[in-house]
């Protein structure tokens, strides 16, 4: 046994010893094992060697302890908090009544740490994860239909396999007393690849994903829920603290980022695309995506030359990250796809309100442009003109009015900009202002 490999075992030794103290002493809990993790991790391994033990450690460990902390005591408290925001229209009630993820642990294909946080955590993760089920998995969904539907009656599914891949972002807050860990912040950084098998009899029969209705609609609920809460910046954030205690009461929030800002992206036309088939022909769409938000266009069948004149609103969270809006020109195949060109544009260097119609040169293609037109809309903006909408409708027949404004000083100001009005400041402390709405309002 050589050097390093005698020193790897005294720090594992160590870290059992710290363990078995632990729960002598009462004190043991679940989240010792990720401390202890995150000690190997920050002494004394390297990247690749992380990974070798991070993954080795897991797997002995998911049988133990980990695979019932992870599905009982972490995924069925917020499965019911997902499933019911995103349940279809045809389902009054669901309830999860069974969960067991199989004795195959999550395999993790990257380890990086971030030396600066946007936020105060005190280590951030970048995190490489593919979770493949084995074929002893399985998830019990208890569904209630609607009375106009189903009669009112209650049916089951079947979850019996599951893959999940994707990046994970884990933000960490360390505190000075036990558990140690004050709060655990999780998100995707892009939206994850998620493939389910659901029977809806039993664990065997037809897998009801292989359906065409069914399969789109299951993504496309899968997309939203993942987009719409657990993609960055959207955030699961977890209070350790309550987590561990055995007090009642929520003990994760979902941190949902308000847009500040809407690209407003019109695909218009494409010329001169290369064409993938023999017949001369191609039937091209546009599909693109900025930050967690897709979109795609409609298909034109049979041309080089075609024009969707289609309009997307993208809600933008911050101007702090790379707003970078990817597109890709596609032509639809029977057995897929084939790829006709691809292109993008930082949408944070068009922040001036006005619309910027541009035209793109393909890339990884030979020949093509596209044409698309970008506005970017403030949310202040916005507030301004549905207030400038509604001032001009209810006081345009009277020759003068006075309209009070509490606190929101920054609308105020725009709203002076926007509309030509006389202000007479009541109380600067409390922000108050009065307004004097004239019937020039244009």
């Amino acid at each position: 046994m050589g050097v390093g490999e005698t020193s790897i075992v005294h720090h594992v030794a160590l870290v059992l010893l710290a363990l078995c103290i632990l729960g002598q002493l009462g004190l043991y809990n679940p989240f010792a094992f990720f401390i202890s993790f995150i000690y190997l991790y920050k002494v004394l391994l390297s990247d690749s060697e992380s990974l070798r033990w991070l993954n080795h450690a897991f797997g002995k460990v998911w049988p133990v302890c980990m695979e019932q902390i992870a599905s009982q005591q972490f995924l069925l408290p917020i499965i019911p908090w997902f499933l019911d925001r995103f349940k279809p229209w045809t389902v009054r009630k669901t309830v999860a009544q069974h969960l067991y993820l199989g004795r195959s642990p999550p395999m993790f294909t990257e380890v990086r740490a971030h030396c600066e946080s946007s936020d105060d955590d005190d280590l951030l993760l970048e995190l490489g994860m593919n979770f493949l089920a084995a074929d002893d998995m399985s998830a019990v969904l208890a569904v209630k239909l609607r009375k106009r539907l189903g009669f009112g009656i209650w049916t089951k599914m079947h979850v019996t396999g599951m893959r999940v891949e994707g990046k994970i972002l884990v933000g960490v807050k360390f505190i000075q007393n036990w558990p140690f860990l004050g709060r655990v912040r999780v998100c995707f950084i892009e939206p994850p690849y998620i493939q389910m098998t659901i029977k809806p009899i039993s664990h065997h029969g037809i897998d009801v994903t292989d359906l065409p209705l069914i399969a789109s609609w299951l993504g496309k609920t899968l997309d939203a829920a993942f987009e719409q809460t657990l993609v960055e910046p959207n955030m699961l954030v977890i209070d350790v603290e309550k987590f561990t205690s055995a007090t009642t009461g929520s003990w994760f929030t979902i941190d949902v980022k308000c847009p500040v800002a809407f690209a407003k992206v019109e695909i218009l036309e494409a010329l001169n695309m290369q064409p993938p088939d023999g017949n001369g022909l191609a039937d091209p769409y546009v599909k693109g995506h900025l930050g967690p938000y897709r979109f795609q266009t409609k298909i034109k069948r049979k041309t080089l030359d075609p024009k969707w004149q289609e309009e997307f609103k993208i809600p933008i969270t911050s101007w702090e990250a790379r707003n970078i809006l990817k597109i890709e020109l596609c032509d639809k195949d029977p057995f897929g796809y084939n790829m006709l060109g691809n292109c993008s544009i930082n949408v944070s260097d068009l922040r001036d309100g006005q619309r910027h119609d541009k035209w793109l040169k393909l890339e990884n293609i030979k020949t093509g442009r596209l044409r698309l037109a970008i506005t970017i809309i403030e949310v202040e903006l916005q507030k301004v003109k549905k207030i400038r909408r509604l001032l001009k409708t209810a006081f345009s027949p009277y020759p003068a009015c006075y309209l009070f404004i509490v606190g929101y000083q920054s609308l105020v100001a725009c709203l002076f900009v926007k509309l030509n009005l006389t202000r007479l400041k009541l109380n600067s402390n409390r922000n108050i202002f009065l307004l004097k709405i004239v019937n020039d309002v244009k």
